[in-house]
Parts: C-alpha cells; sequence; structure tokens
C-alpha cells in the first residue's frame, strides 16, 4: 500500500510516494501552483495510479517569528480540498528544516543523479514522510 506526502507551497508542491512495508519513500514529482492553487487533475492522476488513501503534509509547526501564519492558511485549506475530493486520510507532520536538508543533499556529489534543483521541493516531501514512518510505524 502506498501513501503520498506533499511538500505544499504557494508556487511549488513538492510531491513523494512511500510505501508502508519499507517504511521508504521517493520523490515523485514537483507540481506548480498558482497562488497555493494546484492543478487538481494533475493530483487526481497520482491519486488514480497509485491508489491513494493517506496523505501527509508537511507543516510548518516551528514558527519563532510567526513568519509561516499565512501558508498555515493554505495548507489547512489544501488538506480539506484533499480531503474533499479524494476521501483519503489527512495526517499533518513537521517540515522543519526539510528545504535546508534538501538543498545539501542536492550539494552533495554523492547522491543520484535525479537530484537538481528543480526538484528539492518533492526532495523535502520524501525527508518529511520518512520522518512521519519513523515516528508512526
Amino acid at each position: 500500500m502506498f501513501i503520498i506526502c506533499f511538500d505544499y507551497g504557494l508556487s511549488n508542491i513538492g510531491v513523494s510516494i512511500g510505501q508502508f512495508i519499507t517504511k521508504t519513500a521517493s520523490p515523485l514529482i514537483c507540481l506548480r501552483a498558482k497562488n497555493g492553487v494546484p492543478n487538481w487533475l494533475e493530483i487526481k492522476k497520482i491519486f488514480d495510479v497509485w491508489n491513494i488513501k493517506t496523505v501527509v503534509i508537511g507543516y510548518p509547526y516551528f514558527n519563532e517569528n510567526n513568519e509561516y501564519k499565512k501558508i498555515y492558511k493554505y495548507i489547512k485549506i489544501f488538506a480539506n480540498n484533499l480531503k474533499k475530493k479524494f476521501k483519503v486520510n489527512i495526517f499533518f507532520y513537521d517540515e522543519s528544516y526539510t528545504s535546508c536538508e534538501s538543498y545539501f543533499f542536492i550539494k552533495d556529489k554523492n547522491h543520484f543523479f535525479y537530484c537538481t534543483k528543480s526538484n528539492i521541493h518533492s526532495i523535502s516531501a520524501v525527508f518529511i514522510l520518512e520522518r512521519w514512518f519513523v515516528e508512526n510505524y
């Protein structure tokens, strides 16, 4: 059984796919969004192909300066739309520092060929999902 993770952003939404058996994730795609709104047909195709029933969404829990208040609202709207459109279970998980971690992962020349700057968001989604697995399974 597969699980999907979103690293939500107003311009880019990183997507990773994981499996419960191995508790591992892989980058899938980085979707474009306009003011936080993705192409729902693209998401539907992903959900149909992978038969998705469970979703993890990165959520910026660490907020020392309240700088993320705006994005909280958008993430909640995105999650509610996913739930309504696809009837999936939604979990939120702390995404703190995953973008930095992804950047350094890509910069390290010893990693796989798919690691480019253009898919940093989907790699962040991998880190979010694998951390979620550690704490929940």
